[in-house]
């Protein structure tokens, strides 16, 4: 047995998907447990204790666990508990699934096929050969006896299989050296700026007839809103809504029309509308939604009938890519790679429209390039990086691929498929990103940004008076980025993350002025993202979260040691004890709060939490257990436990927990839109606002003060390579 099916839905048990029509969908691993469970046991009802007993064995859950795992169930069921099709709640007596699920090797769905006819059919050759040898064989029958017959059929078999390797081989060499002549090498080109605004300008797009280009703008303490300008008289039109940010504007190829996103709270829908009623607001049509914790990127087919867009359901599953007929509004999944960890989180349609390249990439600081050929469905692996490229446009050639430099990029590559760097397209003094093509068979348009962030400290008296300004002290900072600063729990000592020397690199430095002088304690052969950093309790060693890898420093003698977890998602770290690490990671698109003993390479699972920290202050666990915010406390002593007043909104931002234990109690950000940050008192067990600290959750706190960052410059323009 392979699949459990019912009419258009099939669950695959050897890879744990549900798959409806072509839509598949990873299951978490206790929804899969308990999914399962219940279709082989469709005949009859299930308990609650049952039910705790088979799928939750060995763990000790409420039986709020199974009614929030059941929510999970009935939503990649599609079904309704006011109008199940496929479980009942049996009153008093617990489940009972109404819909028979048949055990069988084969799937065949009825609106859609099953998971094997996207494999390559290895065997048909094999099979047609028989075919003819068995007849070539029949036909001899009175003049060859067995033996012979059997030489025969074995030379013919391999003249036929060297002869399908030839041609393959062949094929596979005119296809190289078609694609080597037809390829265009692009010369290094000049670069012109399109706007030069105060604030920020992100997401270009040059109208088709490259009279228009629109941008998301930006500005300190307002929503993101569009501008649409005029590159010749640079007349301009903004785009807003009172309550929505909005972002990302794509022309139509063939109308008068822009795509947009809208985000507002929980809300995420990709809206199109007429230029010429774009500010009616009343005249937004919806294509799509998506989901809250997305951030698509969407294209236009060529001939302008389909939308394509990429989506992820929640912050723990990967981007899938979508497309919409913009005639009908239907929605069906293009075929791709597996969307674990990033999942296919850039895209682009070739010029021609023929093919997509996706970049696809699990957990691991890797990049996998893969084709998709529109008409046939063919996906085509070519290349494996071992950097994360950030995103990937279509070359005018339609057989190359222009991209950002590895982190932090400051030059557009050209690079072929197979991901070699051909060329550099554009090299800049600030940073790249978000580049896309002009319809003028050359160039690109992209945003070309400085930010700098400064490090700031201020004692924990200064803290919570808001009665006159504080004290603040500007520390090692340079006229680049600095950010990620930690504090040593028992001295002056500080860590932080800058871009001084071009690359992320950590530093330490003291809090004394007269001593002060940043001393680089990482020198990383390739380019590293860097998304925290923590000294253990006895600030012997500082640990370095980076792309899903963790680094550990010995502080006495600056060795530098990478622990050996890979492909493995990594959020939240911090210290328990000097031998312990807490993070959260993703298994089967579902969250799971980890220990980890740097000595002995072991791990220990907290089921039911997204992530938490250790606080020494009161030997107790603080956890966050859902996307509500809800910090729970954990007594690994009495093992109880109790929610406490506090919330933190988001869970993680930028793979850093909301979270950090303070000497006195614990501070996050309540609500994404809250202006300062929320301390909870372990001692009067009350929530207040740090009125002198800013918005960020940069920062961390020791018995002596506050370290943290802001924003001092930040500025985005876009630009455009030119010939001239």
């Amino acid at each position: 047995m392979r699949y459990l099916q019912f009419n258009n839905i099939c669950i695959d048990t050897h890879n744990q998907l549900l798959i409806r029509s072509k839509e598949q969908i990873s299951l978490a691993p206790k929804v899969y447990d308990l999914l399962v469970f219940f279709c082989l046991n469709h005949h009859r009802v299930i308990s609650k204790d049952e039910l705790m007993d088979k799928v939750w064995s060995g763990t000790i859950v409420t039986e709020n666990a199974i009614s929030r795992t059941l929510v999970k169930v009935r939503k990649v069921l599609d079904d309704d508990p006011k109008q199940p099709k496929f479980i009942i709640t049996v009153p008093k007596k617990g489940y009972r699934m109404v819909a028979e699920f048949i055990a069988t090797d084969n799937a065949t769905l009825t609106n859609g096929t099953d998971e094997s006819a996207n494999e390559p059919n290895e065997k048909v050759a094999p099979e047609i050969n028989s075919k003819v040898l068995t007849e070539n064989s029949t036909n001899n029958n009175d003049s060859i006896d067995k033996d012979t017959n059997k030489v025969t059929t074995s030379k013919k078999t391999k003249v036929i299989q060297a002869t399908v390797m030839l041609l393959s081989i062949i094929a596979i060499f005119l296809t190289w050296q078609w694609l080597t002549n037809s390829t265009v090498v692009i010369t290094t080109k000049q670069i012109k700026a399109l706007t030069r605004e105060v604030a920020v300008e992100l997401h270009p797009s040059v109208s088709p007839d490259l009279k228009k280009i629109a941008y998301t703008k930006k500005q300190q303490d307002k929503r993101s809103y569009i501008n649409i300008e005029d590159l010749k008289t640079h007349n301009k039109q903004s785009i807003s809504h009172p309550r929505a940010t909005l972002s990302k504007p794509v022309w139509s190829p063939t109308t008068n029309k822009l795509a947009f996103l809208y985000q507002h709270n929980h809300v995420c829908n990709i809206f199109w509308a007429n230029l010429s009623d774009i500010k009616n607001k009343d005249s937004w049509q919806k294509i799509s939604e998506c989901g809250t914790d997305s951030s698509p990127q969407f294209v236009f087919s060529v001939d302008g009938q389909y939308l394509y867009f990429n989506d992820r359901q929640s912050n723990s599953n990967g981007y899938q890519v979508f497309r919409v007929d913009l005639s009908t509004l239907k929605k069906d999944i293009v075929n791709q790679p597996i969307t674990s960890g990033l999942g296919n989180y850039s895209f682009d349609i070739s010029p021609n429209g023929k093919r997509l390249v996706l970049l696809n990439s699990e957990f691991s600081p890797q990049t996998h390039i893969y084709t998709l050929n529109i008409e046939t469905s063919l996906l085509t692996k070519t290349a494996q990086l071992p950097y994360l490229m950030r995103s990937a446009r279509w070359a005018h050639d339609n057989s190359t691929i222009v991209h950002p430099s590895p982190h932090p990029a400051y030059e557009l590559w050209q690079s072929s498929l197979d991901g070699n760097k051909l060329s550099v397209f554009a090299s800049n003094t600030s940073r790249i990103k978000q580049h896309t093509r002009i319809n003028n068979g050359e160039d690109f348009a992209f945003v070309s940004y400085l930010r700098n962030r400064d490090i700031f400290y201020q004692e924990n008296s200064e803290v919570y008076r808001s009665d006159n300004e504080p004290t603040i002290q500007a520390l090692d900072n340079s006229s680049v980025m600095d950010y990620l600063p930690t504090l040593a729990n028992n001295s002056k000592q500080y860590a932080f993350v800058s871009k001084r020397s071009t690359t992320a690199e950590v530093y330490l430095s003291t809090l004394d002025k007269n001593e002060a002088q940043a001393q680089q304690l990482t020198f990383f052969n390739n380019p590293v993202k860097i998304y925290h950093l923590a000294f253990s309790p006895n600030d012997k060693q500082l640990l370095i979260q980076a792309d899903n890898q963790l680094f550990i420093v010995n502080l006495s003698n600056l060795a530098i040691e990478k622990l050996p977890i890979n492909n493995t998602s990594i959020n939240g770290a911090s210290w328990q004890d000097d031998q312990n690490l807490l993070f959260s990671t993703i298994k089967n698109n579902d969250w799971e709060f980890m220990k980890y003993n740097i000595t002995q390479q072991k791990t220990k699972i907290f089921t039911g939490y997204q992530g938490g920290i250790f606080s020494a202050s009161d030997k107790s666990y603080y956890l966050l257990a859902d996307e509500s915010g809800q910090v729970t406390k954990f007594d690994p002593i009495s093992k109880t436990a109790l929610p406490i007043n506090l919330t933190c909104i988001p869970s993680f931002k930028d793979r850093q927990l909301n979270l950090v234990a303070t000497a006195t109690g614990l501070a996050c950000l309540a609500n994404k839109n809250d202006k300062a940050l929320s301390h909870y008192a372990f001692k009067t067990q009350q929530v207040e606002t740090l009125p002198n600290l800013p918005k960020t959750i940069d920062f961390d706190a020791n018995a002596t003060g506050f370290i943290y960052t802001k924003m001092t410059r930040s500025v985005a323009d876009v630009m455009r390579t030119s010939t001239k």
